[in-house]
């Protein structure tokens, strides 16, 4: 079966629920990076701001499949976050400041979502 009209709303809440979250957790990221490294706000803005772009990347992973089918939407979900952490772990280690790669993801992701959350794109159509 096709998408219909009142599906279109959810997934317009999934997709701001996802920019929202990876706007933030973007932030936080760069935030902790011009923080004191001693300090108990950047020791809290690094988890917070994970736990909100793995929020997004899994938002982001839910859009990915057309399919109605729910299972293979939450897998792609939940596999997208597995995806990029996991690339995200191999460069963080191989870096020699963790900190600035810290920053430069969360500024990228930042800013992607910062984009996507103010296009407008085209309105979703009614399939039959």
């Amino acid at each position: 079966m096709g998408r219909h009209a009142d599906a279109a709303g959810h997934s317009l809440d999934v997709r701001r629920g996802a920019q929202v979250a990876g706007l933030l957790g973007g932030i936080a990221w760069v935030l902790a990076y011009f923080l004191p490294d001693g300090g108990s706000a950047a020791g809290l803005l690094l988890p917070v701001g994970a736990v909100l772009l793995t929020l997004a990347m899994f938002g982001l992973g839910l859009m990915l499949v057309r399919s109605d089918f729910f299972a293979l939407r939450v897998f792609v979900g939940i596999a997208l976050p597995t995806l990029v952490w996991g690339v995200f772990g191999v460069v963080h280690q191989s870096a020699s400041d963790p900190s600035l790669v810290d920053a430069v993801f969360g500024a990228v992701c930042g800013l992607v979502a910062g984009l996507r959350l103010t296009h407008r794109g085209a309105d979703p159509r009614a399939t039959l």
